[in-house]
């Protein structure tokens, strides 16, 4: 049977409404029915959570149809749910190919809406709108991704750590926190460098209401290719 996130709908999940009693209501009627509304529902779910709009590449509605392997995965993913579920601060770091950024995906199908950026291009989003041509503004940046039910930054080993970047991730995180929305830190990096890298004020808040989840188990990219 093919891999399903819990979060989608399941044919099992639909009750058979809206449909006139003098129309045949067979077996066979009723169980098309599930199918094709549970397929719509989560066409508009994937839509909302990893669609083209949300910053998601296409890769990950792909990367999310086969089912994540590992204890150690499915242990962490557990712990990360309930730090979303709290609207926490949570941190995936480590080395390269543990699945960090496949466990965001899966995370955010349970939300309405996720936003995602790399750190590189958040950065780059905002400091284009300082150009006197540009159309768009710091702040709609601000206010999307502050709004959004779930937002996932990816790669922060990739940010230069300048004063304007660290003013810029610290207000994003700050306005998350006051309005009780999940955030997702994904970096390559280990404990001690993220400390460093993020800086007092995200640290303290991570310590309020969040964790750090260090994904140190073998990277599935090396396994599949052994």
């Amino acid at each position: 049977m093919k891999y399903q996130s819990p979060a989608l709908w399941t044919p099992e999940d639909i009750e058979f409404t809206g449909i006139p009693d003098f129309l045949e209501q067979t077996p066979e009627d009723i169980t098309e029915f599930r199918s094709v509304e549970a397929s719509r529902r989560n066409q508009i779910r994937l839509s909302e959570t990893l669609g083209e709009k949300t910053g998601w590449g296409s890769k990950w509605l792909d990367e999310i149809q086969s089912e994540p392997t590992g204890v150690l995965w499915r242990k962490a993913f557990i712990s990360a749910a309930k730090i979303i579920e709290s609207n926490g601060i949570l941190i995936l770091h480590g080395n390269r190919g543990p699945g960090k950024t496949r466990m965001a995906a899966e995370l955010a199908v349970y939300q309405k809406n996720s936003r995602y950026r790399t750190a590189k291009r958040l950065f780059m989003e905002i400091f284009a709108t300082y150009a006197p041509e540009s159309t768009n503004t710091e702040l709609a940046i601000m206010d999307e991704l502050g709004r959004a039910d779930l937002l996932i930054i990816d790669e922060i080993q990739e940010r230069k750590n300048s004063g304007a970047e660290d003013q810029i991730l610290v207000h994003l995180i700050d306005a998350r926190y006051a309005s009780n929305r999940p955030t997702i830190l994904i970096g390559n990096m280990t404990k001690p460098e993220l400390s460093k890298s993020l800086g007092p004020s995200i640290v303290s808040r991570l310590h309020e209401n969040g964790a750090a989840i260090d994904c140190d188990w073998p990277s599935f990219r090396t396994q599949s290719s052994t």
